[in-house]
């Protein structure tokens, strides 16, 4: 439907205060973010020193802006490679329409109702390193400090997980070699090959007597927020607990769009049931799992509420991220230039996930 040209003016009327509404409250304060970096101002004064890059270099230069991002990449990573398989997995569950599965899901959801304050209170019981219900759960297993619990992490991932892994990954480049039409013949392949790599990685354990470096603080008990080297997967283990919910809903909604013809057709072709996921489900959940990791990678790049309201960066800036050191140099030591400059650098990465993700629906709904 055409507007005429008398009445060009009808459109742009109705946008006039939702686009002044934007101007005013997002594109404004990010242009005055922007001319700020380059400023030096305590944000009382009612003058500014000008002082071009001088922000960025002493950013570049600062210890706790690198700790920052550093932490900051864990809580991308991790809260991509944690949320996005374990709320596929569950909400994959609840797609078989199980008995009880609406109160399943509305007790799943419930940690997504709340704020990230609140969580980080709940979380802080959590961990409290004496009576905390994740201290008293390790100590009934006969657990008495996070240094037993970061060896057998080490061990279990480096003897077990990973030769688990290459085991399968080497069976299937043999079946693929050998193509074996038997499924029986191919899962002997893949023991057969499992086995040999469980065997050369426990003999390679008992020759190097692996243990894993810890600190004193990990071997006197359970300081799961003041330990440097615990801290900032603690809160991100905190933070994940919310976010998988999230990640559910959004599949749930994404499997509802799988045409159920489809995966009958792939069980009367013989298709067992790894084969329909991998080639029927989950390139039908492509725009799910595309909202699924943006969304968790903005939300990892904004992490603030649940790193303050729990540790405020400590202990001496080990669990510090972008947002959290941007909120203390402007708010906390009035250095509003300074602050500035970690803004506009944590708006530059954002800013490139969200190209990214918005190239793909582009090319998606192209």
């Amino acid at each position: 439907m055409r507007v005429s040209k008398k009445r060009w003016w009808v459109p742009w009327a109705f946008l006039a205060v939702p686009l002044f509404m934007y101007i005013l409250w997002v594109l404004a304060p990010i242009v005055q973010t922007l001319l700020m970096s380059f400023t030096k101002w305590d944000g009382m004064s009612s003058t500014s020193e000008f002082v071009a890059f001088d922000n960025f270099t002493r950013l570049f230069q600062n210890k706790v802006f690198w700790t920052s991002l550093k932490n900051n990449l864990y809580w991308l990573l991790l809260f991509v490679g944690i949320p996005v398989p374990f709320g596929l997995l569950i909400a994959m569950l609840f797609d078989m329409k199980l008995p009880g599965n609406k109160i399943y899901k509305t007790l799943f959801y419930l940690s997504m109702t709340l704020s990230f304050v609140v969580i980080a209170q709940i979380w802080s019981w959590i961990f409290e390193p004496r009576r905390g219900a994740l201290s008293t759960f390790f100590q009934s297993l006969g657990i008495e400090n996070l240094a037993q619990i970061q060896n057998g992490l080490a061990v279990f991932l480096l003897f077990i997980a990973l030769p688990v892994a290459l085991g399968f990954f080497i069976g299937w480049l043999f079946n693929r070699k050998l193509e074996y039409r038997s499924t029986k013949k191919r899962w002997y392949v893949r023991l057969i090959a499992l086995a040999v790599m469980l065997i050369v990685s426990f003999i390679v354990y008992r020759i190097t007597d692996f243990k894993v470096e810890t600190s004193r603080m990990a071997e006197r008990g359970f300081p799961w927020l003041s330990d440097p080297d615990f801290v900032t997967f603690s809160l991100i283990f905190a933070a994940i607990w919310r976010q998988i919910p999230y990640v559910m809903v959004l599949y749930l909604a994404g499997l509802k769009n799988v045409p159920p013809e489809l995966v009958e057709a792939s069980i009367v072709d013989g298709a067992n049931w790894g084969q329909r996921f991998f080639a029927v489900i989950l390139p039908m959940l492509k725009p799910a799992t595309i909202v699924a990791i943006t969304i968790s990678v903005i939300d990892s790049l904004r992490a603030f509420d649940i790193v303050y309201a729990m540790t405020q960066g400590g202990p001496f800036n080990s669990s510090s991220v972008l947002a959290n050191y941007m909120y203390i140099e402007s708010f906390n030591n009035y250095r509003m230039g300074y602050g500035s400059s970690i803004a506009v650098i944590q708006f530059i990465i954002t800013l490139g996930f969200i190209i990214v993700y918005l190239n793909n629906v582009v090319k998606t709904e192209g």
